[in-house]
C-alpha cells in the first residue's frame, strides 16, 4: 500500500496515538514516506488526489479530495465523472532555504521566462499564510506542494500534520466531516507541557534546521557532468529548472511577519534548480489544489510547479504522480509548454546526452 505525507510529526507514532486507526491518516512515521536519502527526504510513496468533474470545474471528494489510505476513506463511491491523479513524495530537505528565496527573485523567473521566446509561461500563486493575524487573510507568493498552495512552511506542515497525518492543529482545528459522532474526537496538536512548544511548531523548526540534499561531488567534478550542465542551459532546461538564488539578508521578516529570517539561513547561495512556477507540461490530471477549499483556482487544475532537481540521484521515481521511471523518460514526457525543450534534447548527439544524464546524476 502506497502513502504520502509531506510533513510527519517526528514524535507521533503508532504508539503515541495508541494504535487508534479509526481517523483518516496516510502515515504515522517520518521514514515510511520521508526518508530517501535521510529523515525529511523523497520516497516513492504517494498519495492520491480524488473528487468529481463538474461542468468543466473541479470539485474535490470530502476531507479535501484526499483519498486516506489508512482509517476513513475519503474516495466514497464511483461516478462517471469522477477523477483521480497521484501525487509523489516531495523533498523536504533544505525547504528552510526555499521559504528564505526572495518572492522577487520567483516572480523575475516568470518574466524572463517570456522574454525567451520558448512558449514557457510560468505562473505565480498567491496563497495564504495560515498563521498570520488579522481581519483579513494575508496572501503571499507559494512556494511548497506541487500546485505551489503554501507559501509558508508552517502553513504546509500544517496542512500536512491534519490531512496526511489525521493530527488536527490550531491551523486546521476542523474536525473531519467523515468522523463518526459516536467516536472520540481525533487527534489534537497541544503544546507540549515541558517545552510548550506543539509538535507542529518543533516540526517546522527541524525543517528549517536541515541542509538541501548533497550532491556528488566526484560526479559534479567530472569533465561530462560539467559538460552537460553546459547543455542544460543552453538548450534551455535552466529556464525553468534555475539554478542559482541567494536567499534574503538575516533578519528579514516574511510570512506575514510572523517570522525573521535567522543568520544560517540568510544571505546563503543554494542551488535548487527550480524556478517555483507552476507549469503545464502536459502531464495534467484536472486536479488543483488548495491550501482550503475557498482558495481553490481552477486555471491550476493542469499545472504543476517545476520539481526543484536537487536530490534528484536520489529518486527514481519522477514526474508529479512518481509514475516515470528516470531521467531520460521523465524528458521524454515532458510536452506543453516544455516541447521546444524536449526536442532540443532529442536532437543532441548520444555523447551530448550522456554528458547531460551525468550532470543531472550528480544532483
Amino acid at each position: 500500500m502506497q502513502a504520502h505525507v509531506m510533513v510527519l510529526v517526528l514524535a507521533l507514532g503508532a504508539a503515541a496515538l495508541g494504535q487508534d486507526y479509526s481517523y483518516p491518516h496516510n502515515a504515522v512515521n517520518c521514514e515510511r514516506c520521508h526518508g530517501v536519502p535521510m529523515k525529511f527526504g523523497s520516497s516513492s510513496m504517494t498519495t492520491q488526489r480524488i473528487g468529481n468533474l463538474l461542468n468543466g470545474r473541479f470539485f474535490p471528494a470530502a476531507e479535501g479530495g484526499i483519498h486516506h489510505r489508512n482509517g476513513e476513506s475519503a474516495e466514497g463511491s464511483s461516478s462517471a465523472n469522477q477523477i483521480t491523479g497521484e501525487r509523489a513524495s516531495l523533498n523536504l530537505l533544505g525547504d528552510g532555504y526555499v521559504e528564505a528565496i526572495d518572492n522577487r527573485d520567483i516572480e523575475q523567473n516568470a518574466m524572463q521566462q517570456r522574454q525567451a521566446n520558448l512558449g514557457i509561461a510560468g505562473i505565480v500563486v498567491g496563497s495564504p499564510v495560515l498563521e498570520a493575524k488579522g481581519s483579513q487573510t494575508t496572501m503571499q507568493l507559494g512556494r511548497f506542494g506541487w500546485k505551489n498552495q503554501h507559501g509558508s512552511l508552517m502553513s504546509s506542515c500544517a496542512d500536512s500534520l491534519r490531512n496526511e497525518l489525521g493530527i488536527r492543529n490550531r491551523l486546521y482545528p476542523d474536525e473531519y466531516p467523515t468522523h463518526a459522532p459516536s467516536d472520540n474526537p481525533t487527534p489534537f496538536d497541544t503544546p507540549d507541557p515541558k517545552t510548550h512548544k506543539t509538535e507542529l511548531e518543533r516540526l517546522v523548526e527541524e525543517i528549517r534546521q536541515t541542509s538541501p540534499p548533497p550532491r556528488d561531488t566526484d560526479l559534479e567534478a567530472s569533465p561530462d557532468a560539467q559538460a552537460g550542465e553546459k547543455l542544460f542551459a543552453q538548450i534551455g532546461c535552466a529556464v525553468c529548472h534555475v539554478s542559482t538564488y541567494k536567499t534574503v539578508k538575516p533578519g528579514t521578516r516574511i510570512n506575514g511577519g510572523t517570522y525573521k529570517v535567522p543568520k544560517f539561513l540568510g544571505n546563503q547561495v543554494i542551488h535548487p534548480y527550480s524556478d517555483f512556477l507552476l507549469h503545464d507540461v502536459g502531464t495534467g490530471d484536472g486536479i488543483p489544489q488548495a491550501a482550503k477549499p475557498e482558495y481553490l483556482d481552477q486555471s491550476t487544475a493542469n499545472k504543476f510547479r517545476t520539481a526543484p532537481l536537487w536530490g534528484l540521484r536520489f529518486r527514481q521515481d519522477l514526474m508529479h504522480d512518481g509514475n516515470t521511471p528516470g531521467t531520460e523518460a521523465a524528458i521524454a514526457r515532458h510536452g506543453g509548454e516544455a516541447t521546444t525543450v524536449r526536442q532540443r534534447y532529442e536532437h543532441l548527439t548520444p555523447t551530448e546526452k550522456r554528458q547531460l544524464q551525468q550532470f543531472l546524476k550528480s544532483l
